[in-house]
């Protein structure tokens, strides 16, 4: 062996005595299996730390625990030394060894979680924390009926300066990008059927109107997506020291399918009649036991005039209406929510509930790629749907996760509405 390099001590997680890495091999130690996984979490670090640019890193809250001491060569002390940041917490280079360890053991814990993830036979939810531009790929195809989802706005808000928040980008057109590769995952994992419901809001740049909305819809056209609708979010309208524009007040929801047919179950979202020249029609078809739709146009003026018959009547107006309400209207009025203040932009479960009802069936998974407090979650299960929610935040995860095991546990019991029957619906789409 040759001369010795000079080498740093690394704080990192293990069990048991510090070999010197440089020098000497590991004398063997008691619990062996646990410090080999150790060493091949040092290898990768010592890989990564030589290839890496200059990055920022929040170190994650971490249980305090004992620590040993590796020793490495000294130009992975120069690599490590460049990302010392106070600003960040990083303030030695031993803070920046344990949080790339504990990032590199966060990464293994992910992998293991999407290992023993089993969509098909998912028994209510599952919540993976991550990136979605880095999960999603390994999702299985084709296994979601619907996706509903209110990614980060540009620009609007800082969820804790992670290096791999969206939102933050420097420009719209980085933005927009960054969004249709994650919804090109999407796409992959959705069933054939399958529709994605996005809630997003416009920007501000410099006083003018950025128009998001409409950038991403065109370019997810542009990447195979079909645009069904927009949507429009009556909300109540917060404050805004404005002058010289109206306040704004509502937010876009944006429908997207898969394939040109696609599941929508207009049904299950049905308004109810509000007109009183409606509901006369109605009742007067049904006191004339017009049930049926006619089978020819009743508007049609020449055959009218054939049969000598006048201007179509109410009752003939009333088979043309569904009694069970009318189709759904693109403008919804449902007030903003917030989760006790902790999350500063959460989706109504309201509105959540209104995607999840026409967009899949009782026992369908639905997808959600930036899951936040678990939202969509919470209207899929208290609907008899499954849920999968990726999540970058650890604590809106644990939120979440405390969400969404309410409503579980107040879910109806097998033979009662249950899941009994979510896998043969599930599969029916492949």
């Amino acid at each position: 062996m040759g001369p010795a390099q000079p080498c740093l001590a690394l704080a990192v997680l293990s069990f048991g005595d510090a070999p010197d890495l440089c020098n000497r091999p590991p004398r063997p130690l008691a619990g062996g299996t646990a410090f080999q996984s150790l060493l091949v979490y040092i290898s990768i670090l010592w890989l990564t730390v030589a290839r890496m640019k200059s990055a920022t890193f929040e170190p994650p809250r971490e249980r305090k625990t004992a620590i040993i001491h590796f020793r490495v060569p000294s130009s992975v002390e120069t690599s490590l030394s460049a990302q010392i940041d106070p600003t960040t917490r990083l303030r030695s280079i031993h803070d920046v060894a344990r949080t790339l360890a504990l990032q590199a053991l966060a990464e293994r814990e992910r992998q293991r979680q999407l290992l023993a993830l089993n969509v098909y036979n998912l028994k209510d939810y599952a919540l993976l924390d991550g990136d979605a531009g880095r999960l999603l790929p390994h999702l299985p195809a084709k296994a979601f009926r619907t996706c509903i989802t209110s990614p980060p706005y540009w620009r609007q808000r800082n969820y804790g300066n992670h290096p791999e928040q969206l939102g933050q980008e420097r420009s719209p057109e980085q933005y927009i990008n960054r969004l249709a590769d994650i919804f090109t995952h999407v796409h992959r994992a959705l069933a054939d059927d399958g529709t994605l419901w996005l809630n997003i809001d416009d920007s501000y740049h410099h006083k003018e109107l950025v128009g998001i909305p409409w950038r991403l819809a065109f370019e997810l056209q542009r990447r195979g997506w079909h645009w069904r609708a927009e949507i429009v979010w009556a909300k109540a309208s917060t404050p805004e020291p404005v002058k010289d524009r109206p306040t704004r007040a509502h937010e876009a929801v944006l429908l997207f399918s898969k394939k040109r047919n696609y599941f929508y179950d207009f049904n299950a979202i049905l308004e109810p009649h509000d007109s009183a020249w409606a509901l006369d029609c109605i009742r007067k078809a049904q006191e004339s036991n017009l049930t049926e739709r006619p089978k020819t146009n009743p508007f049609s003026k020449d055959k009218r005039h054939l049969n000598e018959m006048r201007g179509i009547t109410r009752a003939e107006y009333g088979t043309l209406m569904n009694p069970n309400g009318k189709n759904k209207r693109d403008v919804w009025s449902i007030n903003a929510e917030r989760l006790g203040g902790s999350h500063p932009a959460v989706m109504p479960v309201a509105l959540a509930e209104v995607c999840v009802l026409a967009g899949s069936r009782p026992g369908d998974v639905v997808l959600d790629p930036f899951a936040g407090t678990g939202t969509t979650g919470v209207a899929a299960l208290e609907n008899g749907r499954r849920f999968v929610g990726v999540e970058l935040v650890s604590r809106f995860v644990r939120m979440a996760h405390q969400r969404l095991k309410l409503v579980v546990q107040s879910k109806p019991q097998p033979g009662r509405g249950g899941f009994e029957n979510a896998v043969p619906a599930l599969q029916q789409v492949h």
